[in-house]
């Protein structure tokens, strides 16, 4: 083991105005779940030019246009992952309300503007709930510390006996050197001269989310002589995001054994957000059903605010001033938190198709573009890692351009059909795929004049890949009173690595990753009642 330094204090808290945003955070916030109504869902969300349905004012607001009479609806769900454990009191298998809505279908005439539509949606429309889970990974004598170390030299080595060089690093390598997972190197004149890092033998990891953006649209949409359909739909977004982290480190002696270094990460994302959505659906020939749809969503503007407590637990000793053990192991902690920031996600463009061939089965295709290195970090006052307070609004020009360089372009394309079998009774099936956001490359960067990243308590991160649903429903249909079923199965890979330590050439992690897959499996109900 390395050798034991002498400390005074077993625990170190710090307390900051800030904390780190990064390009992760960026997409969970811009990415969203394919839920609604069971209908839409059992469709791959694919209604945007058959509208009628009320979570289409999310995608294709135009959609509400063709409703010819009131509406309101409820949903709820049970989300199993079947490779999920039982983790700060997440379990596999967790409830949720997705959906309460209502249209007021207002007669206009016969002729010219014939309907005039207002309706209201509450739809969860990313749901977090999700674990990751990683055992026993071998690390080949690569440690977190060895990022730590990276983080340490900023201009000459910092010496964290001195409260003026805390600011210039981010807590995470701040409670490194207090746990004693960096030993100081120190030249002749007793000035630091570097660190020596810990070595590693494999790695155990655990992280649970959980948590939810909810979305409140407000519609107003228009059927002018049945053949053309537009629609405005205002969003207003609540952001409750919730993250767990616990990672072990299995550190081995000079005598063959092991001993854990573990760190507990918690963050907590909380905000609000709006948008604007504009559709249209046409039916370019009037004694046909097939229709066109085409619908922009400005970017969602938010306001977020983060908070973060981070724990660390090394197993060297700790001992005073005089020599004595106080200790066997050393800790320390730092609490984050109340630090505000925006971000702006990418404009979203829809085109749609829909059918129906006589009264017996409806076909739905849609497209959607983003591009996710669109997306844009700013504040509205921040403190810099020099204690300059800068109140007036400032692009975080650094992160901004790991956005560029990281996210891609997201594809989104979604396919559904809907047959009737009997009087009332329809079957659905639908395909949902979203391309992946990441570049293959891309990795969490602590290394840019980014001010949220003086301040990161993390150093994982997982680029994931694209995701794939398949879904399929049963619905009931009555005079007023209907019921809508939907199972949604999702799957999703991803590579993970809990630390970056880039070649000595480039930036490619030399930690490999970890391949990791998520599956979801979710089974939805609606009930509604038309009048």
């Amino acid at each position: 083991m390395k050798q034991r330094l002498c400390m005074a204090v077993a625990a170190m808290t710090l307390a900051t105005a800030a904390s780190a945003q990064d390009i992760y955070k960026v997409e969970q916030v811009t990415n969203k779940d394919l839920n609604g109504t069971a209908r839409f869902v059992g469709m791959g969300g694919a209604m945007g030019a058959l509208g009628a349905d009320i979570s289409t004012m999310g995608t294709n607001p135009a959609g509400i246009g063709l409703f010819r009479s009131s509406d309101i609806n409820m949903t709820g769900s049970v989300n199993i992952q079947p490779d999920a454990e039982d983790f700060y009191d997440i379990n596999k298998a967790r409830a949720s309300f997705d959906n309460i809505g209502f249209v007021v279908a207002a007669r206009n005439g016969d002729s010219g503007v014939k309907f005039v539509n207002f309706g209201f949606n509450y739809q969860k429309s990313r749901n977090l709930k999700n674990f990751i889970g990683v055992q026993n990974f071998r690390t080949g004598g690569l440690s977190q510390s060895l990022q730590m170390l990276d983080l340490s030299y900023v201009n000459g080595w910092l010496d964290y006996r001195y409260e003026e060089d805390w600011d210039l690093t981010t807590p995470l390598t701040k409670l490194g050197y207090d746990t004693q997972m960096l030993e100081p190197i120190y030249d002749n004149n007793g000035k630091i001269d570097g660190y020596n890092p810990v070595e590693a033998e494999s790695y155990d990891y655990k992280r649970v989310q959980w948590g939810s953006t909810q979305q409140y649209d407000f519609n107003i949409a228009m059927n002018w002589e049945d053949q053309v359909y537009a629609g405005l739909t205002l969003g207003v977004y609540n952001v409750s995001h919730h993250a767990a982290t616990d990672y072990t480190e299995w550190l081995p002696d000079a005598n063959g054994g092991l001993h854990d270094y573990y760190m507990i990460n918690e963050e907590r994302l909380s905000g609000i957000g709006w948008d604007i959505k504009m559709g249209i659906i046409l039916r370019p020939i009037q004694e046909s059903p097939f229709r066109i749809g085409l619908a922009v969503h400005t970017p969602t503007f938010y306001n977020l605010t983060q908070d973060a407590y981070l724990y660390m637990n090394s197993p060297f000793a700790l001992y005073n001033d005089k020599g004595d053990q106080i200790s066997n192991y050393t800790e320390a902690s730092a609490e984050i938190w109340d630090n505000n920031f925006n971000i702006r996600t990418p404009w979203k463009f829809n085109l749609s198709l829909g059918t129906t061939v006589g009264n017996f089965l409806a076909l739905g295709a849609e497209y959607e573009f983003a591009d996710y290195g669109s997306a844009c970090i700013s504040y509205d006052n921040y403190l810099d890692e020099w204690n300059n307070y800068w109140d007036q609004g400032v692009k975080d020009k650094p992160l901004n351009r790991e956005i560029d360089r990281f996210l891609k372009p997201v594809s989104t394309v979604r396919l559904g059909a809907e047959a009737r079998l009997a009087k009332g009774v329809f079957a659905r099936v639908g395909y949902n795929f979203v391309s992946a956001p990441f570049e293959k490359d891309a990795y969490l960067n602590l290394f840019t004049d980014s001010p949220s990243y003086f301040y990161s308590t993390n150093t994982d991160y997982v680029n994931w890949g694209d995701t794939h649903r398949a879904t399929a429903g049963l619905g009931l249909r009555g005079k007023h009173f209907y019921a809508d079923m939907t199972y949604q199965y999702q799957t999703q890979k991803g590579e993970l690595y809990t630390f970056h330590v880039p070649e000595q050439a480039g930036e490619q992690n030399r930690l490999q990753a970890a391949d990791i897959q998520q599956n979801r499996h979710n089974v939805m109900l609606t009930l509604g009642y038309k009048f």
